[in-house]
């Protein structure tokens, strides 16, 4: 049975393109798709990298020292793979015909790579089955190829304007053609650079793959610990949101006095939260930050959590994937044998002369900005039970605990640290800077306020300096970004 490509009924494919032979250049084509790769491996732990595809592998010199490299092309590509890369394994071959053999021992500790390679060949259907078959056996396994709409126009018909490709597809045509070929849903798909100087969003990427395919696991339980101090006009909605993804919610409270120590004894009356209590033992005037970090290793190791994770009172949590819980997204990233999880996060902020915000957060603040302090781009905090670990002396960003194998897809973190002027007034004048001096000095932390400290009124932010936030649109135009952090520095 022919296989459907999904291109518009009156699409010109061109039969007759040349073969494409990949000359190093000034630029650098899909450098993020290469990126992604090495810090999939690097993170994974992988040995192998298999670029199908690979040309003349001038992207594949990042590997050298981390992974063995095999690469498989026309012979008129593997002749420069091997001035490029001598100790890699290069294969000659037709990507028209099977794939020669890699051996489940290769495989399964590999990130595979066909980057644009399949808008090459007239018959693609044949390569993007034998794609799916290894993303069914290979922890990762990265397909890219230009967006037809992105890179033409709307109304292209083809041929593509680009010689050597014999056609070329849209966003949504392509994923149906994945799909259609085997990869199942496509866990992930989007857009990234084209090139290392243009950086237009005109290539698409999926990534798939035994690592990233959630499947029904046994269940694990997730605890949350908390400490919280005077964030009572968000509790709510946090506690709401961990209680849906299936998260047993432990909370301390640092002497609040805005009500929040008062909602929380209710919500553990109710049965909404697992344990409620103040921390420390007596009201401080400094905010002890490195304490708490410190009683929620030390309380963590009471519970009978199989997972833990470090969470703040102003954050929603969830899994990179849409409709999988928190807790369903643990389950099976233990299932796969990591034993931390990282998170990419976003600072939701209230915007200049909007009407002012005071709930429902999530749904109304919805213009942000990617977390871009140091702190921002290493964020474990969530952590398999099962040994000791250290949190406080990263300031919380950076779990550590012994042979930590951290899962490469970061989850999300939607931060709503600073909610509106008159929340956020408070919030910095009353409630964070005096109470930070001493951490300030001791361990230079908390300077993200510090340019509040002569000013009187806080005010929003412009939408200029901003994205806006829609879920769909944030998970295809920021895929990697997202789940990886790269571009982002």
């Amino acid at each position: 049975m022919k296989m459907k490509l999904f291109l518009p009924d009156d699409y010109t494919v061109r039969r007759d393109n040349p073969l494409y032979g990949d000359v190093p250049g000034e630029l650098v084509y899909q450098p993020d798709v290469y990126r992604l790769a090495l810090y999939l491996a690097q993170r994974a732990g992988l040995r192998h990298v298999v670029d199908i595809g690979c040309g003349s592998a001038g992207k594949l010199l990042a590997f050298r020292g981390h992974c063995a490299v095999i690469g498989i092309d026309s012979e008129f590509g593997i002749d420069m793979a091997r001035k490029t890369m001598p100790e890699g394994r290069w294969i000659v071959h037709d990507l028209e015909q099977p794939l020669p053999p890699l051996g489940d021992d290769v495989l399964r500790d590999a990130v595979v790579i066909c980057s644009d390679v399949i808008e090459h060949l007239p018959q693609p259907a044949h390569l993007a089955g034998q794609l799916a078959d290894l993303a069914r056996r290979a922890p990762y396994v990265l397909v890219s190829t230009p967006d037809r709409d992105r890179a033409r126009g709307w109304l292209d018909r083809g041929p593509p304007a680009n010689p050597a490709h014999a056609l070329e597809w849209n966003a949504s045509e392509f994923v149906r053609f994945l799909r259609e070929a085997g990869f199942g849903d496509v866990p992930f798909h989007g857009h990234t650079i084209n090139t290392d100087h243009h950086r237009a969003k005109s290539t698409l990427i999926a990534l798939a793959g035994i690592h990233v395919s959630p499947r029904p696991c046994p269940p694990c339980k997730l605890a949350a610990v908390m400490h919280g101090f005077n964030e009572v006009d968000i509790l709510p909605e946090v506690l709401d949101h961990l209680a849906a993804q299936g998260v047993e919610v432990h909370y301390f409270d640092n002497w609040s006095t805005d009500g929040s120590w008062e909602l929380a004894q209710e919500r553990l009356h109710r049965g909404q939260i697992a344990h409620c209590a103040r921390f420390p033992e007596a009201p401080t005037d400094q905010y002890e930050w490195h304490a708490q970090l410190s009683h929620t290793t030390s309380y963590a190791q009471t519970l009978d959590a199989t997972w833990v994770m470090h969470h703040d009172a102003d954050e929603i949590r969830t899994s990179p994937w849409p409709g999988v819980s928190l807790r369903d997204a643990v389950a099976f990233i233990d299932a796969l044998g990591y034993n931390a999880i990282d998170f990419t996060v976003l600072d939701f902020r209230f915007v200049d002369g909007r009407a002012q915000i005071t709930a429902h957060y999530e749904r109304d603040l919805n213009h942000f900005e990617f977390g871009r302090r140091p702190g921002h781009f290493r964020q474990i905090k969530c952590w398999r039970n099962d040994a000791p670990a250290e949190l406080a002396d990263s300031g919380g960003h950076d779990v550590q605990l012994p042979g930590r194998k951290v899962y490469p897809v970061k989850f999300l973190l939607k931060h709503y640290p600073l909610r509106n002027e008159e929340q956020a007034l408070r919030k910095i004048h009353h409630h964070r800077l005096p109470r930070f001096t001493t951490e300030q000095q001791k361990y230079q932390w908390h300077h993200q306020y510090d340019a509040y400290k002569t000013v009187e009124r806080v005010t929003g932010w412009k939408y200029k300096d901003l994205l806006p936030w829609h879920a769909v649109h944030f998970n295809t135009e920021y895929l990697v970004e997202r789940i990886s952090g790269i571009g982002l520095d």
